[in-house]
């Protein structure tokens, strides 16, 4: 009996995919006793703050809301990267674009 689930188990593989790796791209979010696809905005908001998503497309967060008018900078403590960064708004005639860059005089150690 001990040699069939020995058998058993050298057959039998951790996963279905036909190369025999994991899928790691299916990320699910386990939060308040429910799972989620994506990170609820009221959980990102009371956790990190307001959110900021740059002109290349890379999120930021803080604690203030960014309100800057066009082609001013402002430096802010982002709270993802716990870094401090320069925001500088840009208006295109649509919408503004912002642009972040890291702050060398508020990150000196």
């Amino acid at each position: 009996m001990l040699k069939i689930y020995i058998l058993l188990l050298l057959f039998i593989g951790c996963t279905n995919a036909p190369n025999g790796a994991i899928d790691y791209s299916t990320t699910a979010y386990y939060l308040d006793g429910k799972f989620h696809k994506d990170i609820p905005e009221e959980y990102i908001f009371k956790t990190w703050g307001y959110r900021l998503t740059d002109a290349f497309g890379k999120e930021h967060t803080y604690r203030t809301k960014v309100n800057i008018s066009h082609n001013r900078t402002e430096t802010k403590w982002c709270t993802i990267h716990r870094l401090g960064e320069d925001i500088k708004a840009m208006y295109n005639g649509k919408e503004y674009w912002y642009y972040v860059s890291i702050n060398k005089r508020a990150n000196r150690r």
